[in-house]
């Protein structure tokens, strides 16, 4: 998508990370992926990162299509916000230009953006690695484990914390299954985010629904599904934030493993079972996976 934006934050614009975008009556995730130009005091100046009262022609991307039109044709649906996920401020005010510009694959043909599969983008190198498994299965734990052991490597590698993303990024969002799947699609836009930059993105997040993790997994492509399984005896017995304990008393509803069902990955790339094997086990299973992955590219 092709947009002009008022940058209103004295905080400046920065480029392909992570905001919320706010259209019609929808809110997504999204990003600015390139500067175009930039206009100051009614000239054109040099394309750099926009300042506060400065506008700017950029091109950007949402986590889904958002629908939209020009907003010379449709000014309802034509502008939108940038707003700030850490405290709901407006960073920006925004008018859609061009609704699709042109993706021109490899073999010369060209594409709208939202109709490109993994197999159809630019190649990349990065890597998602995604922990899924009942909260209290040591997902965190070797996620953490597995990062410092890359970084260790010479390994570009971030950790997506679904825990921590849902206090900014994903604050908005509630817990039915709808905004559960939305959350896990923004926390897999981001993670594709970073692998276009070559990085290792390893997400710990339940995703307990097999049809979204699959969808997440078809959307980025380079993407290995950790299944940290541990029985839910075992988790609830750590229960390390006393969620199970509350969700027990009845003053957490829809508590995935009590009363909302976690689906298990069909066939995980690595099966993890924490309750049978060490944290350097399991560290050293996943680990080894995303050498050889990553072996053809890097080593």
């Amino acid at each position: 998508m092709l947009a002009n934006l008022t940058w209103m934050s004295p905080t400046p614009l920065r480029v392909n990370v992570p905001y919320l975008i706010r259209h019609t009556s929808e809110t997504l995730c999204g990003c600015v992926t390139r500067v175009a130009r930039n206009v100051r005091n009614f000239e054109q100046a040099a394309a750099t990162p926009l300042q506060v009262n400065e506008v700017g022609t950029v091109e950007m991307e949402t986590h889904r299509p958002m629908i939209c039109g020009s907003y010379i044709s449709n000014p309802d649906v034509g502008s939108f916000a940038i707003i700030d996920p850490l405290d709901s401020t407006v960073l920006a005010r925004g008018i859609v230009l061009v609704t699709s510009a042109p993706y021109y694959a490899q073999d010369g043909s060209r594409r709208a953006p939202e109709l490109q599969s993994a197999a159809t983008r630019p190649q990349s190198f990065g890597l998602a690695v995604w922990f899924t498994g009942l909260s209290g299965s040591g997902k965190t734990t070797i996620c953490r484990s597995v990062h410092a052991e890359l970084l260790a490597r010479g390994i570009g590698a971030e950790v997506l914390d679904a825990d921590d993303l849902r206090k900014n990024l994903n604050r908005d969002l509630g817990f039915s299954k709808e905004d559960r799947d939305e959350n896990i699609r923004r926390i897999g836009f981001v993670a594709h985010l970073l692998m276009r930059k070559g990085v290792v993105a390893l997400v710990a997040a339940i995703s307990p629904y097999r049809s979204i993790r699959e969808e997440v997994r078809r959307t980025i492509g380079n993407f290995l599904e950790v299944y940290v399984d541990a029985p839910l005896s075992v988790c609830e017995s750590r229960d390390p934030k006393g969620l199970y304990k509350k969700a027990r008393a009845g003053e957490i509803r829809g508590f995935t493993g009590v009363d909302d069902p976690y689906e298990p990955p069909s066939s995980p790339e690595i099966h993890c079972t924490t309750d049978r094997e060490s944290p350097k086990m399991s560290n050293d299973k996943v680990v080894s996976a995303i050498l050889r992955f990553l072996s053809p590219h890097r080593f």
